[in-house]
């Protein structure tokens, strides 16, 4: 992030998609955030401007949480049951 622009100074929508993101996400991107309710928005003159502190408060929103891995012990059969299941499931019909 560009160091020349203080963590509460306006910025409009256009630079802050340009400074902060590299041109990643457009200004209308920024803008549906806002309207999600993820990002501070302050409107002056019907132009829309937000504040590093804003982004910063957006990306913390929109993080996803950490996949959790709940890893359950898988049944071990033998030859012989999974013999039988074979069966079973052609006696009933399913291949």
């Amino acid at each position: 992030m560009s160091t020349d622009i203080g963590d509460d100074e306006l910025v409009p929508l256009s630079k802050a998609a340009a400074i902060f993101f590299r041109g990643e996400l457009t200004k209308s991107a920024l803008r549906t955030e806002a309207r999600k309710g993820n990002l501070e928005v302050v409107r002056i003159a019907n132009k829309d401007f937000v504040t590093r502190n804003a982004i910063r408060r957006m990306i913390e929103r929109c993080k996803l949480p950490s996949p959790v891995s709940v890893s359950t012990p898988e049944k071990v059969i033998t030859a012989k049951e999974a013999v039988r299941f074979r069966l079973a499931a052609r006696k009933h019909g399913k291949p």
